[in-house]
Protein backbone atom coordinates (compact mmCIF):
# COMPACT_ATOMS: atom_id res chain seq x y z
CA UNK A 1 0.00 0.00 0.00
CA UNK A 2 1.53 3.45 -1.07
CA UNK A 3 -0.21 6.79 1.06
CA UNK A 4 0.22 10.35 0.39
CA UNK A 5 0.07 11.85 3.72
CA UNK A 6 -1.30 15.71 3.62
CA UNK A 7 -1.22 18.33 5.37
CA UNK A 8 -3.74 20.98 4.78
CA UNK A 9 -2.94 24.54 3.00
CA UNK A 10 -2.18 27.15 5.41
CA UNK A 11 -5.31 28.93 7.22
CA UNK A 12 -5.78 32.58 9.06
CA UNK A 13 -4.76 30.60 12.14
CA UNK A 14 -1.13 29.83 10.56
CA UNK A 15 -0.92 33.39 9.81
CA UNK A 16 -2.35 34.59 13.54
CA UNK A 17 0.56 31.85 14.90
CA UNK A 18 -2.88 31.03 16.96
CA UNK A 19 -3.35 27.18 18.21
CA UNK A 20 -6.14 25.64 15.56
CA UNK A 21 -7.42 21.79 16.53
CA UNK A 22 -10.91 21.97 16.44
CA UNK A 23 -11.37 25.18 14.94
CA UNK A 24 -13.27 24.53 11.69
CA UNK A 25 -11.71 27.49 9.31
CA UNK A 26 -10.76 27.22 5.68
CA UNK A 27 -8.03 28.23 3.21
CA UNK A 28 -5.84 31.29 2.74
CA UNK A 29 -5.27 32.29 -0.71
CA UNK A 30 -1.77 31.13 -0.41
CA UNK A 31 -3.57 27.60 1.17
CA UNK A 32 -5.38 27.17 -2.31
CA UNK A 33 -1.76 27.86 -4.13
CA UNK A 34 -0.50 25.20 -1.83
CA UNK A 35 -3.25 22.41 -2.65
CA UNK A 36 -3.32 23.11 -6.57
CA UNK A 37 0.62 22.84 -6.14
CA UNK A 38 -0.22 19.68 -4.89
CA UNK A 39 -2.35 18.78 -7.52
CA UNK A 40 0.14 19.13 -10.14
CA UNK A 41 2.61 16.99 -7.95
CA UNK A 42 0.34 14.15 -7.85
CA UNK A 43 -1.42 14.82 -11.34
CA UNK A 44 0.63 11.76 -12.86
CA UNK A 45 0.42 9.40 -9.67
CA UNK A 46 -2.51 6.69 -9.09
CA UNK A 47 -4.87 7.57 -6.75
CA UNK A 48 -7.52 4.82 -5.97
CA UNK A 49 -8.90 7.51 -3.51
CA UNK A 50 -8.54 10.70 -1.18
CA UNK A 51 -9.33 10.78 2.53
CA UNK A 52 -9.51 13.83 4.13
CA UNK A 53 -10.43 14.42 7.97
CA UNK A 54 -13.61 16.26 7.58
CA UNK A 55 -12.35 19.58 8.88
CA UNK A 56 -12.80 22.54 6.30
CA UNK A 57 -8.88 23.15 5.73
CA UNK A 58 -8.69 19.55 4.84
CA UNK A 59 -11.48 19.03 2.73
CA UNK A 60 -11.03 22.05 0.59
CA UNK A 61 -7.16 20.95 0.47
CA UNK A 62 -8.59 17.49 -1.05
CA UNK A 63 -11.14 18.68 -3.04
CA UNK A 64 -8.27 20.83 -5.28
CA UNK A 65 -5.98 17.59 -5.34
CA UNK A 66 -9.22 16.06 -6.21
CA UNK A 67 -9.84 18.06 -9.44
CA UNK A 68 -11.27 16.44 -12.51
CA UNK A 69 -10.43 12.84 -11.41
CA UNK A 70 -12.95 10.41 -11.56
CA UNK A 71 -12.33 8.76 -7.84
CA UNK A 72 -13.63 8.37 -4.62
CA UNK A 73 -13.08 11.15 -2.15
CA UNK A 74 -14.01 9.77 1.04
CA UNK A 75 -14.39 11.64 5.19
CA UNK A 76 -12.82 9.78 8.20
CA UNK A 77 -13.60 12.47 10.88
CA UNK A 78 -11.53 9.60 13.42
CA UNK A 79 -8.44 11.11 12.15
CA UNK A 80 -9.39 14.56 12.90
CA UNK A 81 -6.95 17.19 14.73
CA UNK A 82 -7.57 16.91 18.97
CA UNK A 83 -9.27 19.56 20.29
CA UNK A 84 -7.50 22.11 22.23
CA UNK A 85 -11.19 23.04 24.15
CA UNK A 86 -10.67 26.75 25.57
CA UNK A 87 -7.36 27.48 24.26
CA UNK A 88 -8.47 27.08 20.46
CA UNK A 89 -7.59 30.56 18.35
CA UNK A 90 -5.42 31.77 20.85
CA UNK A 91 -1.71 32.23 20.86
CA UNK A 92 0.67 30.67 23.60
CA UNK A 93 1.64 33.58 25.29
CA UNK A 94 -1.96 34.45 25.91
CA UNK A 95 -3.12 31.17 27.24
CA UNK A 96 0.32 31.42 28.96
CA UNK A 97 -0.50 34.42 30.74
CA UNK A 98 -3.91 33.28 31.80
CA UNK A 99 -3.92 29.50 32.53
CA UNK A 100 -0.26 29.55 34.22
CA UNK A 101 -0.89 26.11 36.46
CA UNK A 102 -2.67 24.26 32.88
CA UNK A 103 -0.71 25.70 30.25
CA UNK A 104 2.94 24.65 32.32
CA UNK A 105 1.52 21.14 32.84
CA UNK A 106 0.79 20.93 29.11
CA UNK A 107 4.16 21.88 28.52
CA UNK A 108 5.50 19.58 31.03
CA UNK A 109 3.67 16.22 30.21
CA UNK A 110 1.38 17.00 27.03
CA UNK A 111 0.16 12.82 27.00
CA UNK A 112 -1.58 13.54 30.19
CA UNK A 113 -2.41 16.40 31.14
CA UNK A 114 -5.92 17.97 30.71
CA UNK A 115 -6.74 21.26 28.50
CA UNK A 116 -9.47 23.15 29.79
CA UNK A 117 -12.81 21.99 27.41
CA UNK A 118 -10.21 20.39 25.51
CA UNK A 119 -9.67 16.30 24.18
CA UNK A 120 -7.55 13.85 25.68
CA UNK A 121 -4.54 12.92 24.23
CA UNK A 122 -5.30 9.46 25.17
CA UNK A 123 -8.94 9.87 23.40
CA UNK A 124 -7.16 11.52 20.80
CA UNK A 125 -4.63 8.42 19.92
CA UNK A 126 -7.67 6.20 20.22
CA UNK A 127 -9.03 7.73 17.55
CA UNK A 128 -6.65 7.85 15.44
CA UNK A 129 -5.22 4.01 16.04
CA UNK A 130 -9.25 3.44 14.67
CA UNK A 131 -8.46 5.20 11.85
CA UNK A 132 -5.27 3.63 11.15
CA UNK A 133 -6.94 0.06 11.10
CA UNK A 134 -9.78 0.38 9.06
CA UNK A 135 -7.18 2.12 6.58
CA UNK A 136 -5.24 -1.30 7.07
CA UNK A 137 -8.12 -3.41 5.91
CA UNK A 138 -7.95 -1.88 2.67
CA UNK A 139 -6.86 -3.51 -0.58
CA UNK A 140 -2.88 -4.15 -0.30
CA UNK A 141 -2.01 -2.44 -3.50
CA UNK A 142 -3.69 0.40 -2.59
CA UNK A 143 -2.40 3.81 -3.30
CA UNK A 144 -4.63 6.62 -1.57
CA UNK A 145 -3.39 10.50 -0.30
CA UNK A 146 -4.43 11.12 3.24
CA UNK A 147 -5.31 14.85 3.68
CA UNK A 148 -5.41 16.45 7.33
CA UNK A 149 -4.11 18.12 10.54
CA UNK A 150 -0.69 18.51 12.03
CA UNK A 151 -1.18 16.97 14.97
CA UNK A 152 -3.49 13.88 13.19
CA UNK A 153 -1.02 12.93 10.41
CA UNK A 154 2.39 13.02 12.75
CA UNK A 155 0.85 10.85 15.14
CA UNK A 156 -0.62 8.14 12.79
CA UNK A 157 3.04 8.09 10.98
CA UNK A 158 4.42 7.53 14.32
CA UNK A 159 1.99 4.63 14.90
CA UNK A 160 2.95 3.24 11.28
CA UNK A 161 6.42 3.42 12.13
CA UNK A 162 6.08 1.56 15.40
CA UNK A 163 7.00 4.38 17.38
CA UNK A 164 6.37 5.97 21.06
CA UNK A 165 3.56 8.59 20.65
CA UNK A 166 6.36 11.59 21.52
CA UNK A 167 8.16 10.39 18.57
CA UNK A 168 4.94 12.18 16.74
CA UNK A 169 7.00 15.56 17.54
CA UNK A 170 9.88 14.07 14.82
CA UNK A 171 7.18 14.28 12.03
CA UNK A 172 6.15 18.26 11.62
CA UNK A 173 4.22 18.20 8.29
CA UNK A 174 4.98 21.41 6.32
CA UNK A 175 2.15 23.04 4.25
CA UNK A 176 2.73 22.26 0.43
CA UNK A 177 4.87 19.63 0.37
CA UNK A 178 4.43 15.65 0.60
CA UNK A 179 5.26 12.71 2.53
CA UNK A 180 5.27 9.42 0.98
CA UNK A 181 5.53 6.14 2.56
CA UNK A 182 4.72 2.67 1.44
CA UNK A 183 3.52 -0.28 3.79
CA UNK A 184 4.71 -3.35 2.93
CA UNK A 185 4.66 -6.92 4.97
CA UNK A 186 3.97 -5.20 8.40
CA UNK A 187 6.78 -2.57 7.46
CA UNK A 188 6.66 0.86 6.95
CA UNK A 189 8.85 2.74 4.67
CA UNK A 190 9.20 6.49 4.37
CA UNK A 191 9.77 7.07 0.66
CA UNK A 192 9.65 10.87 0.82
CA UNK A 193 9.05 13.39 3.52
CA UNK A 194 8.15 17.24 2.83
CA UNK A 195 8.87 16.94 -0.65
CA UNK A 196 7.93 20.51 -2.13
CA UNK A 197 8.92 19.04 -5.40
CA UNK A 198 10.93 22.37 -5.89
CA UNK A 199 15.22 22.19 -5.74
CA UNK A 200 15.35 26.18 -4.85
CA UNK A 201 15.27 26.37 -1.12
CA UNK A 202 13.67 29.83 -0.98
CA UNK A 203 10.91 28.91 -3.16
CA UNK A 204 10.16 25.98 -1.10
CA UNK A 205 10.01 28.29 2.22
CA UNK A 206 7.39 30.14 0.26
CA UNK A 207 5.00 27.51 -0.42
CA UNK A 208 4.52 28.10 3.71
CA UNK A 209 6.35 26.07 5.49
CA UNK A 210 6.58 26.45 9.42
CA UNK A 211 7.84 25.02 12.84
CA UNK A 212 4.88 23.71 14.66
CA UNK A 213 4.78 23.47 18.66
CA UNK A 214 3.80 20.38 19.98
CA UNK A 215 0.19 19.12 18.36
CA UNK A 216 -0.69 22.93 18.03
CA UNK A 217 -1.16 24.18 14.61
CA UNK A 218 1.25 26.48 13.99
Amino acid sequence: MKLYLIRHGQTQADVNGVICGSSDIGLTELGKQQAKHLANMLASVRLDGIIHSGMLRSEQTANIILGQRDINLETQTLAQEICFGQWELRCHSEVKSSATVSYADWCRDWQLAEVPGGELFADFSQRIRRALNQLYLRPANSQLAIIGEQGALSFMLAMMLKLAPADMLRFPFHQGSLCEVELTNGYCVIQRFNDTGLLAMPEASSLGSSTNQCLAEP
